[in-house]
Parts: C-alpha cells; sequence; structure tokens
C-alpha cells in the first residue's frame, strides 16, 4: 500500500481506511495503555526497598507493548514472546540486506546466492511471510464478528488484496510500520526525557494538573512529543514524481524521479529552528509559520501514514503514562542504527518509583 501508486496504491488504502476510525482507534489505543499498564506493575514488582529503581533496553520493552498491542487489536493474533523476538530478528536481517544493501551495491542480488547474509536474509524474508499467512489461517479458521478491524477488511476486500501474497504483505507492512514507527518515536521522547531532568520535572507538573483521561490536553505532553519527533524522525518520505516538478532554485525534476524527503535534515535545518540539535520542547510555544511548514512527521498528501490518529494516540498515553509513574534517568548509551526507520539501540533508562 505505501509503495504501490495509481489505483491500485489507492484501493489499497481505502479498504483499510475504515480501521483507523475513532471508535477502532480508541479500541486500540486502550489496549495499548493496558498492556502498558500490565509492563508498569511486572516493572514495579522488580524494586525493593533497598533498591527502588530498575534499568530497562527502551527500545526493546516500547516494541514489545507496542507490537503486542497491534497484534492482538489489528490482526486478532496473540503473539508469544518468541514470535515476537523471531519477528524482529527476521526483519532486522531482511530489512538490511533488501533496503540498505540492495540499492547501494549494483548486481547483488544476481551475485548474492554466493554470500551467506544474502541467503539469511532470503530465508528471514520467508519466515516473515509465513508468519503473515499463520495469521491468515487463524483468522479464518475461527469465528470472528463483524467487527471492521484491520485483519478483517484485508481478508475480505478482494478487489484490493486478491491474492493471499498480497493479503500476506499488508500485513507485514502494517506490523512493521505499527511496530517500528510508533515504538521508536516512544523510546527516543523517553531517552530525551531522560536526558534532560528539567523537561521530565516540567511535564510531571503538567500532567499533575489534570486527570488521566485528560492527559493528552497537557500543553507540555504536546510541546515535549514534536520536540521529540521533530529531533528524532523515524521515517521519512520516498516519492515517485507524477509529473516534472520545478524546484525553487529552477530545476527540473522529470516525471518519474525517486525523490526523497529526509525528515532529520528537513526538521534539523539550522534556518527554520534555532539551536536544531538541542532538545527545547519550549521552542513550540510560540512557533514560527515556517517551523509549521516544516515539521510533517506523518508526511502530507495521499501517501500520508494511515495509522497516525493511532501512532498520535499510543505515543501521548504511553509517554504520559510512565512519566507519571517513574523518574527517568540515563543508565547507558546506545546507538543510533537506521535500515528504512531510525531507532535507538542498547540505550538503557534508568527508572525510580515515583
Amino acid at each position: 500500500m505505501g509503495t504501490v501508486n495509481g489505483a491500485r496504491g489507492h484501493a489499497k488504502r481505502k479498504a483499510v481506511m475504515p480501521a483507523f476510525s475513532s471508535k477502532h482507534v480508541k479500541r486500540m489505543a486502550e489496549v495499548a495503555l493496558n498492556k502498558t499498564e500490565a509492563w508498569i506493575k511486572l516493572m514495579v514488582e522488580r524494586t525493593t526497598e533497598d533498591e527502588p529503581s530498575f534499568d530497562f533496553n527502551v527500545s526493546e520493552e516500547m516494541v514489545g507493548i507496542v507490537l503486542s498491542a497491534l497484534s492482538e487489536t489489528a490482526f486478532e493474533y496473540e503473539m508469544s514472546e518468541q514470535e515476537k523476538e523471531k519477528f524482529g530478528k527476521d526483519l532486522k536481517v531482511a530489512l538490511i540486506e533488501f533496503v540498505r544493501k540492495d540499492p547501494a551495491i549494483p548486481f547483488r542480488g544476481l551475485l548474492g546466492w554466493f554470500l551467506p547474509e544474502r541467503r539469511r536474509a532470503v530465508a528471514a524474508a520467508k519466515s516473515l511471510k509465513a508468519f503473515a499467512m499463520k495469521i491468515m489461517r487463524e483468522y479464518r479458521a475461527n469465528h470472528h464478528a463483524n467487527n471492521g478491524n484491520i485483519i478483517q477488511l484485508i481478508m475480505e476486500s478482494d478487489e484490493a488484496f486478491p491474492t493471499d501474497d498480497e493479503k500476506a504483505a499488508q500485513i507485514l507492512g502494517l506490523l512493521f510500520g505499527g511496530r517500528d514507527t510508533t515504538a521508536h518515536s516512544i523510546s527516543f521522547i523517553l531517552i530525551e526525557l531522560a536526558k534532560n531532568p528539567i523537561e521530565q520535572t516540567k511535564l510531571r507538573k503538567s500532567l499533575s494538573k489534570l486527570s488521566p483521561e485528560n492527559w493528552t490536553m497537557s500543553p507540555h505532553l504536546l510541546r515535549v512529543i514534536k520536540e521529540g519527533m521533530r529531533l528524532h524522525p523515524v521515517g521519512r518520505s520516498v516519492r515517485k514524481a507524477g509529473r516534472d516538478i520545478t524546484t525553487s532554485k529552477n530545476e527540473v525534476l522529470p516525471e518519474g524521479s525517486i525523490c526523497i524527503a529526509n525528515f532529520l535534515l528537513l526538521f534539523r535545518n539550522p534556518d527554520v529552528f534555532q539551536e536544531p540539535d538541542a532538545f527545547l520542547p519550549s521552542r513550540w510555544e510560540e512557533p514560527s509559520q515556517k517551523m509549521l511548514d516544516s515539521f510533517h512527521p506523518f508526511s502530507l498528501g495521499k501517501h500520508n501514514c494511515v495509522g497516525q490518529s493511532l501512532a498520535r494516540v499510543e505515543v501521548f498515553g504511553i509517554v504520559a503514562r510512565i512519566c507519571s509513574e517513574f523518574e527517568l534517568s540515563l543508565e547507558s548509551e546506545g546507538h543510533i542504527d537506521f535500515y528504512l526507520t531510525m531507532k535507538p539501540v542498547g540505550w538503557r533508562l534508568r527508572a525510580r518509583k515515583l
């Protein structure tokens, strides 16, 4: 759906859009928050009077919460811990090979069978497809209510997804998109709050003035999330020009050109954002028009993020809930990796129960 243009792409997007209505987004977000509550309870049980804090790998834990909620609500499938771990490993191997290396190394596809890592990537891709097929088999084998969720719309939309291969590809695309973009956005925001205790205190004070059901109305929460997503945009926009495009420098991009909008460069443009590499939520108190025009983390147009309404609700809810429960600090730095999406790897935070 995200890589297909024209009538086919429009049909696929139209088929799944009803699953992101406000009713379904509310239901899916509630499950994500319940998963967060369960995670908080589990982490609190690890604390003692002598050791009232614990450390955790922020990316791994947030991916676990988001992926569990997404698979259960969108695909009526409860992933085991082993399945979640294997899904993540297979996805990494496949993306590094087919997204990072293939475009950069000519003829790699033709010579790949001589490379063990290429063979592992092909095996990983087959494993991912087999997992999507398993979700489809379970759906077909069990009785399901007509609830209009994602799996039902995919499985019953034969015009948009005429083959099982296309259905499986859509399931994997949405699983990947929901897992990587939302979970890693939450992780980056929590990392920045851990590195900036003053901002964390401001956020907690803002939340304390509101009831939990109204936390999304916190102006400081909004500023923190916008700034975290500006500083660490997990995605980028890749489009094929449908017509000749003339740039501001009077240069022509011919029809058919592949156009890549690197959000990291756009959102850290020093001509638009002062101190672009600093985490400054206060910059959003009175943003300039240039800032507003430049900041579109979910992209624009008919190919914008189909699940952005769900992502927003989950990011707001999970960040607020964790920060209301724990004081976060940076335990150890990891690194940032990029293969299709940007993600924090190996970052550990320490959480102290408030």
